[in-house]
């Protein structure tokens, strides 16, 4: 009895396995023919991609300036005074410092393709 059900076990995670390295299989062919398509999708203008462009415009635009300038303001008076530690002060500055060059990591890492936020009338268009 006990010999059947190892057996049986046996076959079982065998089946299983090779599920999975089809699944991986599937997957990772998936990934491949549309590779492209992930290409070229900064080229295209899109609803999705006009709402990034906003949302980036905000963040590196006069609110996103502001609402930085405020936050270090606080961070810098509570480290000051001892309420804040200076690791939290040293991480909200790291993370506006990023905020603010992450078009410029952007553009390094394209090879050289710059990129620029053009604020409309309703909508942002990165040209």
């Amino acid at each position: 009895m006990l010999l059947k059900k190892s057996v049986f076990m046996k076959s079982q995670t065998k089946d299983l396995s090779l599920a999975w390295q089809i699944s991986l299989v599937v997957m990772l062919s998936t990934v491949a023919i549309l590779a492209p398509d992930f290409a070229f999708a900064g080229g295209v203008n899109t609803p999705m991609g006009n709402v990034l462009c906003t949302a980036a415009s905000w963040f590196t635009g006069n609110t996103g300036k502001g609402l930085a300038t405020i936050a270090i303001t606080v961070i810098g008076i509570g480290a000051l005074l001892g309420k804040v530690s200076w690791g939290m002060a040293m991480i909200v500055g790291t993370g506006v410092a990023i905020i603010f060059g992450a078009a410029g990591i952007v553009s390094s890492m394209g090879g050289g393709v710059t990129t620029s936020i053009v604020v409309g009338t309703n909508s942002a268009q990165c040209s």
